[in-house]
């Protein structure tokens, strides 16, 4: 075949594979408009929610009067306040509150810090410490303590942990303030009330003459070393209790030794 003819196949050839290469689009480039919507990461809520089978579960309250809210902000308005220990179904989820529904049929949002996954139970009573406690902020006894309280402080019960994790509860001590302490560490056993009755038959205004005062006998010395004004007669029954618990902490029973060993206490 002449040189010349040789050239001009080749030239063809090459005409051609480069007609068919432009004939042949990227898949990509055929994407349709709404495919390539689908395919962009979609924005992300500032207050994501999830919901349905995705929130389930149950809490527990375990605030007083927790506030449970018509919207996840926490200063819509109030639709319910469940008291401690009321159970609750979680119907979804935000980043710092949970939509709730309870027993009564009342759905709101409640702080996710107000709830527990500890079961609870709604109780009530008067019950006094056993010994000096410490009341804790939240259920475990290693949370941060709010209050120290002497032994025989009455107190006012207000929830209990139940199931396996039964011993703690919630108490109220005199003055307002709320905490959570060990189930062995109150009693039905009020011991100030009884060892008042066997010093001096419960009477605040004792005065025997012989320099003993009030429910628990105190001298004057007494009483004023422990931060008493006056003298302990001429005062309130729950003031020369809160000596007498002052008293016991730093010297123990022993300032009572006959009425504390028939009482049982030493």
């Amino acid at each position: 075949m002449p040189r010349s003819t040789a050239r001009r196949s080749v030239v063809a050839a090459v005409a051609g594979a480069l007609v068919t290469s432009a004939m042949v689009v990227p898949a990509a480039a055929t994407a349709s408009p709404a495919a390539a919507a689908t395919s962009t990461p979609a924005a992300v809520s500032s207050t994501p929610v999830r919901t349905a089978a995705s929130a389930g579960g149950v809490r527990w309250v375990k605030w007083n009067k927790a506030p449970l809210t018509t919207t996840q902000s926490s200063r819509s308005r109030t639709v319910a306040r469940p008291d401690d220990g009321t159970r609750l179904r979680v119907l979804a989820r935000g980043t710092y509150r949970l939509q709730v529904r309870t027993s009564g049929g009342a759905t709101g949002w409640v702080s996710k810090n107000a709830v527990t996954p500890v079961k609870l139970k709604d109780v009530s009573g008067t019950r006094y410490t056993t010994k000096r406690v410490a009341l804790t902020k939240d259920i475990g006894s290693g949370s941060k303590v709010v209050k120290k309280v002497h032994l025989g402080t009455k107190v006012t019960v207000l929830a209990r942990t139940t199931g396996r994790d039964a011993n703690r509860v919630k108490v109220r001590v005199p003055g307002g303030k709320t905490g959570w302490i060990s189930t062995s560490r109150i009693t039905k056993r009020n011991v100030w009330g009884k060892l008042a009755r066997c010093e001096s038959g419960g009477n605040p205004r004792t005065n025997t003459g012989n320099g003993f005062y009030g429910m628990y006998q105190f001298t004057g010395r007494t009483w004023r070393a422990v931060g008493g004004k006056g003298l302990p007669h001429r005062h309130s029954a729950a003031e020369q209790t809160k000596r007498a618990q002052i008293l016991q902490d730093r010297a123990g029973w022993g300032q009572w030794p006959h009425c504390t060993r028939t009482l049982g206490l030493r």
